[in-house]
Order: C-alpha cells, then structure tokens, then sequence
C-alpha cells in the first residue's frame, strides 16, 4: 500500500500527463470519472463531445469505441481528492493519478476501497501526452510523447512499460475483470 504521506506532489518537478485519446476496445461498458479541480476533460467521439469529466460524475465508455480528449489531466495526487477512476461496476474502483516518489514522476493505481497500490508506472518529469486503452487482457496507459527529450523519454519510458506490462496487468485485468465475466 502507498502510504498517504508518500502520495504528494513535490513543487514543480512533476509533469502533467495528458490524455489524448482513449480507446475502449473490449465489448465491455467501461466507466470514467475524474475527482479533480481542474483538467478533468472533455471527451468527443468523431468530433462530437460526448460528455465533460468537470462534473465528477461517472460517465460511460462504450464497447469497441474510440474517443479523442481534451484538457485530460491525469491528477496529482493531493488529500485523496484528486484522481481519474475506471471501473465497469462502479463497485471495483481502480484509482489512478501522478505522483513524485524515489525521485521520480509515477502514474500510480490503487485498489479504492483498501487503498492498497496495483501498480505504478513512471511517467516522464515534464507534461507528457498519453493514450488509455482498455484491453480483454487488462488496460493500458501509453506515454507517447513529452515536453521535453522525446527520443530520450520514449526509450526509457519503453523499457519501463515493458516491464510493466508484464506485472501489472494480470492484475489489473483480474482485479477489473467485473462485467467481463467476474
């Protein structure tokens, strides 16, 4: 579990990372909901805004959809008040925000109800731009690009998520499984 004092921001050194696009490409009813005071999103399909994160409700991904987003934030953590969630039963909760922790930027994912972490992955120090996509075999947050070295950062971040990958999302997917088929 990461402790709630281990879960801030430290001044400036942590990029904003961007959603862009989100995909959900399973035959599953994913949910979104930001709890955030600002860079929540707005989120369109084929250019037409389908809902706006700003009022902190849940709002529904549908089943083999692609979406593009803007102004999508991913929160630093602060006090438990800033986080994206994803869930299919609004039961299970997974949370997701940023945070600085062993001198690095992490996207972390907890466990809402026992607060305990599933994973985390780093995440550049400058902004960077990112896709969400919802997988049968478990969701995934591309880093595509930053602010700053983007060759640099791609590399490293690769290396990582590769990792990542490997750990993190069977249990992502058994944790989230919900709607899915259990």
């Amino acid at each position: 579990m990461l402790p709630r004092s281990q879960r801030t921001r430290k001044g400036n050194e942590m990029g904003v990372g961007w959603i862009d696009r989100i995909y959900n490409n399973t035959d599953v009813e994913w949910q979104l909901q930001s709890v955030d005071d600002r860079n929540n999103g707005l989120v369109k399909k084929d250019g037409v805004r389908q809902f706006d994160l700003q009022d902190k409700q849940w709002h529904t991904l549908s089943p083999r959809t692609r979406y593009t987003a803007e102004w999508c934030g991913i929160p630093w953590y602060y006090n438990g008040i800033h986080n994206k969630n994803m869930s299919t039963d609004q039961q299970r909760v997974v949370e997701f925000f940023t945070s600085w922790r062993d001198s690095a930027n992490w996207i972390y994912y907890v466990d809402s109800q026992t607060g305990a972490e599933i994973g985390r992955q780093q995440a550049p120090k400058d902004d960077f731009h990112c896709y969400m996509r919802f997988e049968n075999d478990g969701n995934y947050i591309y880093i595509v690009n930053d602010a700053g070295n983007v060759t640099e950062t791609l590399t490293q971040i690769y290396t990582e998520a590769k990792e990542w990958v490997k750990i993190l999302l069977p249990v992502l997917a058994e944790t989230l499984k919900g709607k899915a088929g259990g």
